[in-house]
């Protein structure tokens, strides 16, 4: 059972009508209890990746597979039957404007019809987990006391816990997490994955498929993993994703 390309390929056309590839005859897995990394240059096709395994882009050629749900192309259906399977971390801090902070985190949860006392249970587990994190000498930041705020009036180390918060309420089987933690320096990213892999158990309990620029989040995820996770790394060359060796 895992989230795969088979044989993907995807073009786009740029604003002059040029079609221009982005990925080659791709085949590429996430197993049940995995952490992959991608990494590659601006534009080598890393986030396209997400999306597509996501079911959110169209026009491809080959099969996207989740567990056991094939498709060739994207259809509505697609959004109901996504929540089953996985979490998404947007790089580009995807959020509901209209809402605060505490509805933006319920709201995949809400979305794939949990129950409320598990929302609310998840919910207080994320007030409990992300209330003592130190930004900074003098920032110490505490999730529940933005919960009514906008998340347009948070700085971007704010804003990313939340949409961390947001990627974990589901407790998803696989999770996708585009340059999650960009916005931190090294010690803030330290304490986080300690969090990640202590609380929510990364790599045992779920798979992750993270795309990262930073050359040490491999050295980072395999200190904090403590050995408990299989951790590969791949790099985009040549429009298909090789593995490290």
């Amino acid at each position: 059972m895992a989230l795969e390309c088979k044989n993907v390929s995807f073009s786009f056309k740029d604003k002059q009508g040029v079609e221009k590839q982005i990925l080659k005859d791709l085949s590429f897995s996430l197993d049940q209890n995995q952490i992959k990394l991608v990494y590659g240059h601006i534009g080598a096709g890393k986030s396209t990746l997400i999306y597509l395994l996501a079911g959110l882009l169209d026009e491809f050629e080959g099969e996207i597979v989740w567990d056991d749900y094939h498709f060739k192309k994207v259809s509505s259906k697609l959004d109901k039957i996504r929540s089953k399977y996985m979490s998404i971390n947007f790089s580009n801090f995807f959020y509901l404007k209209d809402m605060d902070v505490e509805n933006n985190i319920m709201f995949p949860a809400v979305f794939s019809k949990k129950k409320k006392s598990y929302i609310q249970d998840r919910l207080d587990m994320m007030y409990e987990t992300f209330s003592d994190i130190r930004l900074s000498d003098t920032e110490v930041f505490d999730l529940k006391s933005f919960r009514k705020k906008k998340i347009g009036t948070m700085s971007n180390g704010q804003r990313e816990i939340v949409m961390l918060a947001r990627m974990l309420m589901n407790d998803s089987k696989y999770l996708l997490a585009d340059e999650m933690l960009r916005s931190f320096n090294t010690n803030v990213k330290k304490q986080m994955l300690e969090i990640l892999f202590e609380k929510f158990h990364f790599g045992t309990s779920n798979s992750v498929l993270l795309i990262t620029h930073d050359d040490k989040m491999l050295e980072y995820m395999k200190e904090y993993s403590k050995g408990r996770a299989e951790i590969t790394a791949y790099d985009f060359i040549d429009k298909t994703l090789r593995e490290r060796r």
